[in-house]
């Protein structure tokens, strides 16, 4: 009897170690003060941000790499407890012979014996998963800061254009008023005067629509940064350099090698490859021990059982064939995943290449332009060329400035692509 009071009391105090449930509620009305507080004290309402402050403000607020870090730490905690043994199991028998007056009483402890090595597997698994999510967080963190560089770069394209747009616009309202009143005169055709009125009509849609897209990346951008919609309509900081900015050597593939992405593949492939040890290692049996007391009829004994399965049918088949089909995905996706860093290598520099020649000849054509508006401007101001001709200058340059800033924003997408893809590179 007493045997079974000390194991009982063995039993309470380690079901008093056990973790006890806590309930988490979610109270959105309070997440979203607090969310609205900290988006004002990292970005004021209607400021200009530097690059630093938006790469800082959408690493620490951004939805989906905070999921990422959640799901990081969820495998940390997992590893840290992986690969414990099977807690050990107790069985209490009180016999009561009636007539008699006896009372037999039994305990059985059981315990088993991990001879395959599954807990080390288990272990192994959980901190290879865990360095899975780990290269997994890095690679989300580095294409959003893809993302929001060239998001970046988009924005001080569109607000370049809306300058150069606005500077056009005075000009051709002064145009417009001189080729009116010419035509009043009889001095300039109605076909010419219709054309250039069309195009002043043209020129101020453009504005407009392009005013609403750049609403709509302001929108995207505090959107991508996580900060709530009441910190306004932010500005970057910053100004787009003159001329052609220089290319960036693609990474080779040593580099690739270590890119974050591949090697959140290559852990992950590791978990599948440890997984199906494991499950073969299941097909065969662990051993059981169950030592025996008993007090029958006034006498102590003491025995030990074994026990363990024989693998004659079932062999654990089933869950090795499905380990083995997900270690092949988990390779397949390793080698998609290496296929992918080299295409994408190779093909951001070729164009980056091309755009680089592009973005070079339009800089080029408009340097040109620009000095021959400036002149046809002196032979106006002599009096030996028209209205019109002028305007006509002026307006072949400023489309493009527009191509060239256009094609400027597209070398810079691809500059950043090739950047983030080298896994060297600091963006500080």
């Amino acid at each position: 009897m007493k045997v079974i009071m000390y194991t009982a009391a063995v039993l309470g105090l380690g079901l008093s170690s056990c973790v006890s449930y806590k309930e988490a509620p979610v109270d959105l009305n309070g997440n979203t003060a607090e969310w609205q507080q900290v988006s004002a004290s990292l970005c004021p309402k209607n400021s200009t941000i530097t690059r630093e402050q938006m790469l800082r403000i959408g690493l620490l607020l951004n939805r989906e790499l905070n999921a990422a870090r959640l799901k990081h730490a969820k495998s940390t905690a997992v590893a840290e407890f992986a690969g414990l043994w099977e807690d050990p199991s107790v069985s209490l028998e009180l016999e009561r012979v009636f007539g008699e007056n006896i009372t037999n009483n039994a305990v059985s402890p059981g315990l088993t014996l991990p001879v395959t090595g599954l807990p080390a597997l288990a272990e192994k698994i959980a901190e290879q998963y865990q360095e899975a999510d780990y290269w997994e967080m890095r690679a989300a963190e580095r294409a959003y800061m893809t993302e929001l560089e060239c998001m970046r770069h988009r924005i001080m394209v569109t607000h370049a254009k809306l300058h150069v747009m606005e500077r056009r616009l005075a000009v051709m309202q002064h145009e417009q008023e001189r080729i009116e009143a010419l035509h009043k005169l009889g001095e300039i055709d109605f076909g010419a005067f219709q054309v250039a009125t069309q195009r002043f009509n043209d020129t101020r849609r453009e504005q407009m629509e392009l005013e609403a897209e750049h609403l709509a990346q302001r929108n995207e951008l505090i959107e991508k940064l996580g900060l709530h919609p009441a910190v306004g309509a932010i500005e970057l900081g910053g100004n787009l350099q003159r001329g052609v900015p220089h290319t960036v050597p693609a990474p080779g593939e040593a580099l690739l090698l270590k890119s974050p992405a591949l090697l959140s593949r290559c852990a992950a492939y590791g978990a599948g490859e440890t997984e199906l040890q494991a499950e073969v290692r299941r097909q065969y049996p662990e051993l059981g021990l169950s030592p025996l007391y008993a007090r029958d009829g006034g006498n102590d004994k003491v025995s030990v059982g074994v026990s363990f399965s024989i693998p004659l049918w079932n062999r654990n088949r089933e869950a090795i064939a499905r380990a083995a089909g997900d270690r092949e995905l988990k390779k397949a996706e390793l080698v998609t995943e290496w296929r992918k860093l080299v295409q994408q290598a190779t093909l951001l520099d070729a164009e980056q290449k091309l755009l680089h020649k592009h973005c070079a000849a339009e800089f080029s054509r408009l340097d040109e332009l620009e000095q021959a508006a400036e002149q046809q401007k002196k032979l106006f101001d002599m009096g030996e060329t028209g209205i019109q001709e002028l305007a006509e200058s002026r307006h072949v340059a400023y489309e493009r400035r527009l191509a060239y800033l256009d094609c400027l924003a597209k070398l810079l997408e691809a500059r950043c692509k090739l950047q983030y893809l080298n896994p060297t590179y600091n963006q500080q």
